[in-house]
Order: C-alpha cells, then structure tokens, then sequence
C-alpha cells in the first residue's frame, strides 16, 4: 500500500520542479532610496534621471523629498551602517559632520567615470562632489523703475528701503549672504557681528525659503532680493520681468552636492545613479530646464543657455568657497545670536 503513495510523491516533486518558480522565487528589481527636492527639480529628476536610470538597469528609484537638514538629522539618527538612504544630495552646509564621522563611502570612479570630468573645485573630501553649482547674487524686478545693482555694497542703497527680501541664517542662501555681509563691513567673511549689524540696517523682509522669496517677487512683496540665477532665470521663462545680476565682490554658491552612504547594501548601483546625474544628457536636461549650472565641465549647452550660466574655468575661479567645517563648529553660535538681534 505504501508504493503507490511513494511513486504519488515523487511524481509530485518531478512535475513541480519542472514549473514556474513561486512569486516570491523571482528576482525583483532593486530599489535605490535617494533624496531629491520638490517642484520642478522632481519634475525634471524623474524625467531626465530616474526614468532612464530604472529602464537601463532595471531598477527602482524612490525619491524623498525635503531639504537638506532634514535628510542630514534623519541619516545621523540611523547611524551609518543603516542609513536611510543609498544616496544623499543636498546643500553642502550640513554635510560636514557626517562626512566627518564617516557616514559616507569613498568616491568610486571605477563605478562612476564620469567624475573625471568634473572640475576640481567640485570634489568634496575624498567622498563627496558636487553636481550643480548656482551662483547667489540678487535680483530685482526689470518694471519697478529700480536702479540696477553692481555689488553686494548696493543692496544698502537708500532707494530700496521698503523693498528688499533676504532670509533666514538657516538657510543657505541667508547664511552665504550673511559672509559677504561680514566681509564688507567688517574684517573677514566670519566677523558676524559686523554682518548682523549692517544686515539689521536693511529692514529688510525675512523669509525661509526660495520658493517664497519667488512668490513675493512675482507678487512684488519685494522688488530686489538675495537669490541665486537659477530660480530668477527661471521666473523670467514664466514671464515676470526679473533680471539677476552677479555682484562684483564675488559670489557664492548654492551647490547641490551629492554622495553614497556607506552602509548602502546597493553601492555600485548608487554610484552608477550618481555617473549617469554628471552625464552630458542629465546635466544639460537641469542647465536648460531649472538654469542650474554643470560641474561636468566638457558638457556643452545651447549658446542661449550658456550665457546665464557658468562658464569654463575663469568662471568658476570667480566662485566664493567657505570653510564649512568651520561653519559647522561655529554656527549654533551665531545662530543664537543671529535669533536674539534679528527675530
């Protein structure tokens, strides 16, 4: 009785073996988890980068979106060997610490080629580089009958009184501008107390963001602000009559600076994300649709673009760095201060 049973069995495990395996069998795509902005960066990333990156190697890319104090505070909870994200892109100003603490794996040009193209003042550490660079510098409405500016020692002219929008030291934009501050009318780009004290002189209208400082130029809440050629390239495409100007004391930059964990279970792949942000057709689709310049330095833009933008190695020598690390050591001080003076 036991011999029908047993040849029942292995007739079983003959004809399974022979079909397709269980849902839970096949291989599924890997997932990468990396940040990203919201708006019109998510809009040109998913385009641009993420669409083509899945197809090609057969991946899933998951955005989270936010700012970068956010993303930073999130990675230093987890700890770095389970980071929340494969890759982080962000403002450089937070990325000291983690990078200080070894939060970040090593640049990989074997899995990345395309960062020998990049110009040197775009490496960060011997983990990080920047992607894109916009330069800080102010913009003002074209149809306000407002003198243009030539420097950063304008924006204190008289005849904007009642009109100027600034921001928070919080944000990138409000802390760069607070050095230049520092350095014109005090003895270096660190001498906050002389920076505080001319930047309380303007009375100027303090906000937190780009985006709202875009509206309230569009809105003409203001008429002259702080904002990097980017985003006031890309209101005059919407039609508000802006124009930017670069200071001649220098400018700043806003830099999207971009970099793999080191506990990422999916390395190679991120680093591959990262080659294909610095190739040609990714870095021309965001100087062309958001005007943030390349740091791919053989990527060649269409003349009209080019002429906003960053443009070879004069251009780039002209870019103000500042110590970060430095920054980061420092600024809890001079935030407090910044919060008692001008909050």
């Amino acid at each position: 009785m036991k011999r029908p049973l047993l040849a029942a069995v292995v007739l079983w495990a003959l004809t399974a073996s022979t079909q397709d395996p269980p849902p839970a069998a096949i291989a599924q795509p890997k997932t990468l988890v990396v940040t990203g902005y919201g708006g019109r960066w998510s809009e040109v990333m998913k385009k641009a980068l993420v669409e083509p990156f899945e197809k090609k190697y057969d991946a899933r890319v998951d955005i989270v979106t936010g700012i970068t104090t956010e993303w930073v505070a999130k990675l230093m909870a987890a700890g770095p060997d389970n980071p929340p994200f494969d890759v982080v892109m962000g403002n450089e100003p937070p990325f000291p610490i983690p990078r200080e603490r070894g939060f970040f794996d090593k640049r990989n040009v074997a899995a990345a080629p395309n960062i020998k193209n990049v110009y040197e003042k775009a490496l960060i550490g011997d983990t990080s580089l920047a992607i894109f660079w916009a330069r800080i510098g102010l913009a003002y409405r074209t149809d306000m009958g407002l003198k243009r500016p030539a420097s950063w020692k304008d924006f204190w002219d008289s005849s904007y009184d009642g009109k100027r929008g600034i921001y928070v030291i919080g944000n990138t934009l409000g802390i760069n501008f607070l050095f230049m501050a520092d350095k014109i009318f005090g003895k270096d780009s660190f001498d906050v107390d002389a920076g505080i004290a001319a930047i309380k002189r303007l009375n100027a209208k303090m906000v937190d963001f780009t985006g709202t400082m875009e509206k309230h130029l569009e809105s003409k809440e203001v008429s002259i602000a702080v904002l990097h050629d980017g985003s006031t390239y890309d209101l005059a495409k919407r039609g508000i009559p802006v124009d930017w100007v670069a200071p001649s004391e220098g400018v700043p930059i806003l830099d999207q600076v971009i970099q793999v964990t080191r506990g990422s279970k999916n390395k190679d792949l991120a680093w591959k994300l990262i080659d294909m942000y610095l190739s040609p057709e990714v870095q021309t689709a965001f100087a062309t649709e958001l005007f943030f310049s390349p740091t791919n330095k053989t990527v060649k833009l269409p003349p009209d673009v080019a002429k906003k933008l960053i443009q070879g190695p004069t251009d780039v020598e002209r870019l103000v760095l500042f110590d970060w690390n430095q920054v980061a050591r420092q600024r809890p001080q001079w935030t407090e201060r910044w919060n008692k003076e001008l909050r």
